[in-house]
């Protein structure tokens, strides 16, 4: 015999009165619980649609992100290739190039900057602050007979008060000149190039002829001022004559107008004004006027 379902065996049960009643209220609550069913389906429905809604937006935001890093390591990509060509130009440049922060530290510069500025290479660093690399250079000689302490500490006062110098020329200790072009950079520091200058033969003749001429007076001067003081009128005559032939090549016009008495007095055999003008002769060579 097969078993009744439990909800008709429930009904069967039932008291007549109460059987009745439930019978009366069923319409009633069938629609409250399908009323129910509907309203938790609605808000379900709408709980999936607000998920699938913030799934959307996260999907685009994810994608606007994906777009963005790409643009950004393009962007540090191209910015990287540029550093590299600017690092390489810098290093294959024939001048020096160095520049330094508004706090005066190095923060860049290329080989040839530590040749001209007469500095070891591996010696220089970033960041390392301008008074040590001003106090290298005059250790190693390049600011002459200084005091390497002083001499940084006087630089770095000009450098940070003074005057920005924006173009001279240095002679180095081996005789070579450099010249140094120097220009602020925005935000503070400043960059700086160093150029040799070649030499011109012109100007290294004339240097030569310059010295032989000094060195002619010195060997000469001395005799001069003996043979007057002696009263030996001939041969301060004959020294006074070479002497003004070597003032006159010199460009010492006022030693050679001078000389030019001293041969006419000796030649007058007068002794006392030849030891008057001789004494108004420089004993060292003048300089070109």
């Amino acid at each position: 015999m097969l078993a009744l379902p439990l909800w008709l065996a429930a009904l069967s049960l039932m008291p007549r009165p109460a059987l009745a009643q439930a019978v009366a209220l069923w319409p009633t609550a069938s629609w409250m619980a399908g009323g129910l069913l509907a309203l938790l389906c609605a808000l379900g429905l709408l709980v999936v649609l607000r998920m699938a809604h913030q799934l959307r937006e996260m999907r685009r935001e994810a994608a606007a992100l994906a777009a963005g890093n790409v643009d950004l390591r393009l962007l540090a990509e191209r910015a990287e290739t540029k550093a590299r060509q600017l690092d390489a130009a810098i290093a294959a440049m024939s001048d020096g190039f160095m520049a330094t922060d508004s706090d005066l530290r190095l923060v860049g510069w290329n080989s040839r900057f530590a040749d001209y500025a007469g500095l070891p290479r591996h010696g220089l660093r970033i960041g390392m602050p301008m008074e040590e690399v001003l106090r290298l250079q005059a250790e190693a000689g390049e600011f002459g007979l200084v005091d390497p302490d002083a001499e940084a500490a006087r630089r770095i006062a000009v450098l940070r008060d003074g005057p920005l110098l924006e173009r001279w020329v240095r002679r180095r200790p081996d005789g070579s000149r450099l010249e140094l072009r120097r220009a602020p950079l925005p935000g503070g520091g400043y960059v700086t190039l160093y150029t040799p200058l070649a030499e011109d033969r012109a100007d290294r003749s004339i240097d030569s002829l310059a010295e032989a001429f000094r060195q002619e007076w010195a060997d000469r001067m001395p005799r001069l001022v003996a043979a007057a003081t002696r009263g030996d009128a001939p041969a301060a005559r004959d020294l006074a004559h070479a002497l003004r032939g070597i003032a006159a090549n010199a460009g010492w016009p006022a030693a050679a107008d001078l000389l030019a008495q001293v041969e006419a007095v000796a030649l007058a055999g007068d002794a006392p004004e030849l030891r008057r003008l001789t004494c108004k002769l420089p004993v060292e060579a003048p300089r070109s006027t």
